[in-house]
């Protein structure tokens, strides 16, 4: 009973589902026109006017017997579509139409159009029935949006001297509002004048140029511009960009190499290709070519302080020389054209080939001291099919033997002493000439000489262990410094002790030099000055004369000079009148000698001379006769002997006797004492 419920649901379910297909059948029929439609911009910042395309087809399977036409959102007929609003389509053709449509702020706020398609179309019953089909399209409020991008695009990046330089600046109004007074400047090295552009639309696009020459010196892009938009004023600034000058620095000298310059016929050889790029241009597309073997390398780049290594393989039959063209297109618009070096890789027959074994032995592997003498044997084997003549053999670039001749398969074998300066590695060369004159060399295997320091063998008694060698080395700088620092110290102390000691010794200097200026000068004023006269009498004051005292009164403020009193007593009587010796024992006349003075500079300034007067004619004795005095003595008393006048000259002789006995004073001194006590005898005192 259960089981005949459920069949009963599930009828009436599955004639539900066929009644709903029944019904939905001819709703899911296809339209017999299609419409769309498509509105630029798909936003507005404000009303205002947008473009709107229309398109219509006829799909309906027969041709349109009536005129459709297209509506507008305000309901108004779209004059642009077919024939003034009317437009009749057969069966699988179409009708477009573009106009500007005003968006009022109504229909943005709604955020679209719609428009509405109305035909005619005949039913079953024939009746002609009016149809409409509406369509509706995005339309988006955005407001105001200001957008400006500027773009910088500089060529060539790297310019060469005296070449230009293009500043180009793209502009595009990606905002909704037109962009106005559009100014763009440049730096001064570039260009001293601005270039504008009076407006840019939303989605337009727009360039300017600035073009500049390189001269000696990088030069520098620094662009700003300054636009309004929306009633305000905006500055875009874009970053300094240096434009540097063209230095080229292609290594181009031996670029192309080989790994062996000699083959065999069909062995292979490798070139490698090196360039370095030591400058500051970028090359790009680099083509590599050969004139034998073609393209070899295609779309290489080298940059600025990089290297370009490319290798080649080759197998030759016969004897070529590589020369390659390497073409260089660079960032400033300049493309080169180099070749390289040539190689020229020898084929040869295998039954020319030149072929030597080389080996070498050493009579030790260690030696005891440097320089040592050490005796190699080296072995040179012909393994050609010919002779082979002329074989150097060589250590370095010394050449030291020579082997004439060497037939196929012989062997000589040679040994040389050779002094060596040290321990270390040591290889040999032999070098000859192949058939097609080209010089192959071939090397031996490598010696390895160490160093070993003699043993010593204890014969009597056991040699004492000497102790190592103890190595001095440099002190920490953290150990030097203080030790600096001292010695600086104790140096600085010592140079400051020098030089007090200095200043106290040239104060000392100075000191005694103004003292003995002055004992100097004091001793020049007090110089004797003895009074002149054409003889004096040292025995018997000189008398003055009495027309001394009648001469004419001095003058108003001349001092008078007193003579001095004939009863005084001078301190040189002492001296004076000591008796003369007799110095004749033949019984002639003993004859005294009178002291005089002759008028001299010496003693008497030119002052005292002009002061000294004259004597008497009758005061003055004969040099032949005896004294005044002489002429009141009685007979039976005898005569001194005549005095004899000596000269200056004699003086010095003479004066050593004139010493007196009790002080041994010089007369000199006392005539200075006896002038002093005139002098303060003649002063008048104070009463008178």
């Amino acid at each position: 009973m259960l089981f005949a419920q459920n069949k009963k649901r599930i009828a009436l379910l599955l004639a539900l589902l066929l009644a709903m297909l029944l019904f939905a059948i001819p709703a899911l029929a296809e339209e017999p026109l299609s419409f769309s439609l498509s509105v630029e911009p798909a936003s507005l910042t404000a009303p205002g006017p947008v473009t709107v395309s229309i398109r219509v087809v006829n799909n309906s399977g027969a041709d349109m017997t009536e005129p459709v036409s297209v509506q507008d959102p305000a309901g108004e007929v779209v004059t642009a579509f077919g024939d003034n609003g009317q437009a009749l389509i057969r069966d699988g053709e179409f009708r477009t139409a573009q106009y500007t449509y005003n968006v009022s702020q109504e229909q943005l706020d709604k955020g679209q159009l719609t428009y509405t398609l109305s035909y005619y179309q005949a039913e079953e019953d024939g009746e002609v029935v009016e149809h409409a089909q509406m369509q509706s399209v995005a339309i988006a409020y955005t407001g105001t949006n200001v957008d400006l991008i500027v773009n910088r695009n500089i060529d060539p990046k790297v310019v060469r001297n005296g070449s230009t330089v293009n500043v180009q600046y793209e502009l595009y109004n990606a905002g909704n509002v037109e962009i106005k007074n559009i100014r763009v400047r440049e730096n001064s090295s570039i260009s001293r004048s601005n270039q504008t552009l009076p407006s840019l639309a939303p989605g337009e696009r727009k360039t300017i140029q600035f073009t500049a020459t390189m001269g000696n010196a990088d030069l520098t892009s620094a662009g700003k511009v300054t636009y309004t938009a929306d009633g305000e004023t905006s500055t875009i600034t874009l970053a300094e960009e240096k434009i540097p000058k063209a230095n080229p620095g292609l290594v181009l000298g031996d670029v192309l190499t080989a790994d062996k310059t000699s083959i065999t016929e069909g062995e292979a050889v490798t070139l490698t290709l090196s360039i370095a790029n030591n400058g500051n241009i970028t090359y790009s597309n680099i083509t590599v070519t050969d004139p034998t073997y073609g393209e070899l390398f295609t779309n290489l780049t080298l940059g600025p302080g990089e290297t370009l290594v490319r290798d080649k393989q080759f197998t030759l039959s016969e004897t070529t020389t590589f020369k390659y063209t390497i073409t260089l297109p660079d960032n400033t618009g300049t493309t080169n054209t180099v070749t390289s070096n040539e190689v020229k890789i020898s084929v040869y027959d295998p039954s020319q080939v030149l072929v030597l074994a080389v080996t070498a032995d050493s009579e030790s592997a260690t030696i005891s001291s440097a320089p040592a003498d050490v005796n190699f044997t080296l072995t040179v084997t012909n393994n050609s099919t010919f002779e082979a003549k002329d074989i150097a053999l060589s250590h370095g670039p010394t050449r030291f033997y020579t082997i004439e001749k060497l037939a196929p398969s012989e062997s000589v074998t040679i040994t040389r002493a050779f002094t060596v300066s040290q321990a270390g590695k040591f290889r040999f060369t032999a070098s000859a000439a192949d058939p097609l004159k080209n010089t192959v060399s071939f090397d031996s295997n490598e010696i390895v000489l160490t160093y070993a320091p003699p043993v010593v063998t204890p014969t009597m008694a056991p040699i004492p262990t000497v102790a190592p060698l103890v190595t001095v080395t440099a002190a920490p700088i953290e150990v030097l410094e203080p030790v600096k620092l001292q010695t600086n110290g104790i140096l600085r102390i010592a140079a400051y002790v020098l030089g007090g000691l200095f200043a106290a010794s040239f104060l000392l200097f100075v000191i005694s030099t103004v003292i003995r200026a002055k004992k100097h000068s004091a001793s020049k004023n007090a110089y004797d000055h003895m009074e002149l006269g054409e003889k004096r009498d040292y025995k018997e004051p000189a008398r003055h004369p009495e027309s001394f005292t009648d001469q004419e009164e001095p003058e108003d403020g001349m001092e008078t000079i007193a003579p001095p009193a004939a009863s005084e007593t001078l301190p040189s009587d002492s001296i004076l009148n000591e008796e003369t010796p007799a110095v004749a024992e033949n019984g002639e006349e003993t004859v005294a000698y009178r002291l005089t003075r002759e008028e001299s500079s010496l003693f008497a300034p030119p002052a005292q001379q002009s002061q000294t007067a004259e004597p008497e004619p009758e005061q003055q004795p004969q040099a032949d006769s005896a004294p005044a005095e002489q002429a009141s003595l009685p007979e039976d008393i005898p005569l001194p002997p005549p005095v004899k006048p000596i000269s200056l000259d004699h003086i010095e002789e003479i004066t050593p006797q004139l010493v007196s006995k009790a002080d041994q004073t010089p007369i000199k001194e006392k005539a200075q004492r006896h002038r002093r006590a005139n002098r303060s005898a003649d002063a008048p005192s104070e009463d008178e």
